[in-house]
């Protein structure tokens, strides 16, 4: 199983008949067309029904994304069991063999898509396909989770358009998972895990803060490290310094200010933490070899 995760000993997932079940939703043998575009619902809403114990099945032409918040368990998947921790993010291809013991009350959510709706919305993208054609796992899903709370959200409403957007999000889910997971492809194995869930807890952190906070050192503090240490985790993930990635992210949000945004230059400049205008200016030409007036002239005659 792609990512990380303690690996326990094996486990016969045999439900008893030799047969492994084949289920359109655990506990449904509905063969009728998938009643809609996807489905959401909590870890709870099936799993108290079973006593928190999901037995060995699969899923024809399904492929399903579970976010596990708070409390855990253990996963079986094709005869070997992994323990759980949480915050975790799992994504789990059409016809693999997989079940659940999950603590009671563990707190999460579980997203199943048909597999034509993810081809859909991947399909110009392969090699994402490639990728999340195993299963696979992810700690510290920042990111991720924010995209189940998107799903949900729009799931549960009837706002127009929602078909397609739930397609839309899907295909985003997708994407993010993959991106991390070829992450942690290039990272040294044994560290992999712990250096990796570090630099997603400071992108997290960076993303609620970046217009307010331009520190290294603040970012370093709310993550219990030092700025020194907190530099060197960035710079093995991601191949830049906390502080480039600070300014990549001002710079990003600035074009996209001139861009969809009539706001004037000091007030982009104030709007992201830039007390005096002209060092934001200095600060944007130095990033990008054009002055914030001269980018949003250009980008006007692109587009």
């Amino acid at each position: 199983m792609d990512g990380s995760g303690q690996k326990l000993d094996n486990s016969n997932i045999n439900d008893g008949s030799g047969l492994i079940p084949n289920y359109a939703l655990y506990g449904e043998r509905n063969t009728e067309l998938f009643p809609d575009i996807l489905h959401c619902e909590s870890i709870a809403a099936r799993s108290r029904q079973h006593d928190w114990k999901i037995g060995a099945h699969r899923h024809h032409q399904l492929h399903q994304f579970f976010l596990l918040e708070t409390g855990g368990g253990t996963i079986s998947v094709e005869g070997e069991r992994y323990e759980l921790g949480t915050p975790v993010a799992i994504s789990m291809p059409p016809l693999t063999v997989h079940g659940f013991r999950f603590q009671q009350e563990t707190k999460g959510w579980v997203i199943t898509v048909p597999s034509m709706i993810l081809k859909e919305a991947l399909l110009t993208a392969p090699d994402i396909r490639e990728r999340l054609s195993k299963p696979a796992f992810l700690k510290s899903p920042g990111t991720i989770a924010a995209c189940f709370r998107r799903m949900v959200e729009e799931h549960r409403g009837t706002g127009p358009g929602r078909q397609q957007y739930l397609v839309h999000l899907a295909g985003i889910l997708a994407l993010e998972f993959a991106r991390d997971l070829m992450a942690l492809d290039r990272l040294p194995h044994s560290r992999e895990s712990r250096q990796h869930g570090h630099v997603r807890k400071f992108l997290s952190l960076l993303e609620e803060n970046f217009a307010t906070c331009h520190a290294a050192r603040d970012y370093a503090g709310q993550l219990n490290m030092t700025a020194p240490h907190l530099n060197r985790i960035c710079r093995d993930v991601t191949g830049k310094t906390t502080s480039r990635l600070i300014q990549d992210r001002l710079v990003l949000e600035a074009k996209r200010s001139l861009v969809y945004t009539k706001m004037s230059i000091a007030e982009l400049a104030y709007a992201i933490g830039f007390s005096d205008p002209a060092h934001f200016s200095r600060f944007f030409q130095q990033r990008t070899g054009m002055a914030p007036s001269a980018f949003r002239q250009k980008m006007d005659r692109i587009t």
